[in-house]
């Protein structure tokens, strides 16, 4: 896949982790999708970071040249909605991006009283 930038300024990552076991990425330059991944994946937590790195790379694009990080924030399962939305706001601080997403998900958290 050859992809050219007009402009690395606009470059926008979009993360969707809210169908089970399925991670999704999109590069975007405006309207225009200039790389995209999709992987049915049982290991969102794992394999997030280095899908994104393997979507930059093939893109050829900086983390540094990322202008925005989108996040679809749900509803979705609880720890791959949970996952996407986590690495989303932890790279939109590092690239000093004033951006904080809120997850939704399909329901509320099943968390029980520890047994000891």
């Amino acid at each position: 896949m050859t992809v050219r930038l007009l402009k690395k300024n606009c470059v926008e990552l979009l993360i969707d982790t809210t169908q089970q076991n399925k991670i999704v990425l999109r590069l975007l330059q405006g309207r225009r999708i200039v790389g995209k991944f999709s992987k049915a994946d049982v290991k969102i937590s794992e394999n997030l970071l280095p899908a994104i790195a393997k979507l930059l790379k093939k893109a050829r694009v900086k983390l540094s040249d990322i202008k925005k990080v989108s996040v679809n924030p749900g509803p979705g399962g609880f720890s791959s909605t949970r996952t996407g939305v986590a690495t989303a706001n932890a790279l939109n601080f590092a690239l000093g991006l004033d951006k904080f997403v809120m997850p939704k998900y399909d329901k509320m958290p099943n968390i029980t009283k520890s047994r000891k």
